[in-house]
Order: structure tokens, then C-alpha cells, then sequence
């Protein structure tokens, strides 16, 4: 094995496995942006959208017209949600046992610090201000993306084998 890195030059990220992501959004302008920014980043499977946080948690519980969806690997929540906040869709995430292992990137308009300072209080894994430029969000989510798809670890949605070894 070389001791020396070489740069891959790559554009386009190649996570270690296939991510699925849950995009919670309710504006549809903003929706349209999102889906466009993992385009550009080279994103395009493993996406799934809902429109407001009442949907988000319907999504995670598999209930509903969401029986039979997977279980997101990475969700993308912007606090600015209708009927449920985003915030109380980040408590809820995060005070469930079968989910609070899923990573929440939380999106807002604004990096208010009383908004900081809950998305963090709830646990939540990363907080972001979304940029204006859509090449700029394509780049955040092309790192973020490649952060939990490539550096981290991730938990596998597969049942614990009773004879692994605890922590």
C-alpha cells in the first residue's frame, strides 16, 4: 500500500454505499431548488421529498401512503414547516430509539442563534443557513452528502445480530 495520497479529481461524489435521503420541504420553489442542487452535485438516487413536517414523520413511521418506503439513511429538514415546525419534527426524531440514530441536517433561512442553539439542544447533527446561490447549495450538499456518505459510519437498517459483540 503507498504512503502517498493522490487527489482523485473527481466532481462527483461516490459515497461507500447509496444513501437514502429524505428532503422535508414546503415550499415548492425551494423543493424544486433542492432537488436541483443534488443534480448538480451528481445526486440523483436514493431522493425522496415530502411537503411539510406532518408528512416527515408519517415518512419515518412507515405509516400511511409511506408503508412501504425505507427507512432514511440522511434527512435534510427545513424548520420553516406548516401544521408540524421543524423543530418539533427534530424532537420527535431524536426522542424515538428506532430513529434518533438517523443524521438531520437542519436547513434555515436564517442563522438566528436561539434557532442554532435548539436545533442543537434537540440533538440535531448539523444546523445550516441556506445559502441564495444555487451552485453554493450545490456545494453544500455535495459536501454534506460525501460527509455522511464517505467519512462516517453509518448504522445499518438491518436488525442486530443477538451474537455480535456489545459496546
Amino acid at each position: 500500500m503507498s504512503n502517498t495520497w493522490k487527489p482523485s479529481g473527481q466532481s462527483r461524489v461516490s459515497p461507500s454505499r447509496q444513501l437514502e435521503v429524505l428532503v422535508v420541504r414546503s415550499n415548492p420553489v425551494d423543493t424544486v431548488l433542492t432537488i436541483e442542487a443534488f443534480k448538480v452535485a451528481g445526486l440523483t438516487r436514493g431522493l425522496q421529498c415530502v411537503t411539510d413536517g406532518e408528512d416527515a414523520l408519517m415518512y419515518v413511521h412507515r405509516e400511511g401512503k409511506y408503508a412501504d418506503v425505507g427507512v432514511p439513511d440522511l434527512i435534510f429538514l427545513d424548520l420553516s414547516q406548516p401544521r408540524i415546525s421543524g423543530l418539533e419534527v427534530l424532537k420527535v426524531l431524536k426522542s424515538t430509539p428506532s430513529l434518533m440514530h438517523i443524521p438531520i441536517v437542519v436547513a434555515a433561512g436564517s442563522d438566528y442563534p436561539e434557532f442554532v442553539r435548539k436545533v442543537y439542544a434537540l440533538n440535531g447533527n448539523c444546523f445550516i443557513r441556506k445559502p441564495a446561490e444555487l451552485t453554493e447549495f450545490a456545494k453544500f450538499i455535495k459536501a454534506c452528502y460525501e460527509f455522511w456518505g464517505r467519512v462516517v459510519t453509518l448504522p445499518s437498517h438491518q436488525p442486530q445480530d443477538k451474537s455480535s459483540p456489545g459496546i
